[in-house]
């Protein structure tokens, strides 16, 4: 689990990363990051309505994101925020398949 002190959770902060941050794709995944000035990891989610107009369906692939980011923060280099979404329609993700592109992901952005 992602603790709440490392989410994204204010729109200001989205539209800052989205608006001036670097990215980075893999996969079906795709990745906004921009330096911040704290001692941790800051991560948000975006998965929408193209992917599957169906909320449940978004919720749960975000828990999943969730869950792999939260295992692998201690990894992961810490003064950024960092935006995750999905770049498919294709609405079947295993876990497997998704912990690959994750870390993957952020090998290329040089994150661990």
């Amino acid at each position: 689990m992602l603790p709440r002190e490392n989410r994204l959770i204010q729109e200001k902060d989205f539209k800052e990363i989205h608006q001036s941050g670097s990215f980075f794709s893999f996969g079906r995944l795709s990745l906004k990051i921009k330096k911040n000035n704290l001692n941790k990891t800051r991560v948000g989610f975006s998965v929408g309505i193209k992917f599957s107009p169906k909320a449940t369906e978004r919720n749960r692939l975000k828990r999943q994101l969730r869950e792999l980011v939260g295992k692998n923060l201690k990894k992961t280099k810490k003064g950024f925020d960092l935006i995750i979404s999905v770049n498919s329609k294709e609405k079947e993700f295993s876990s497997e398949e998704l912990e690959k592109n994750l870390n993957a992901l952020f090998e290329k952005a040089k994150l661990i």
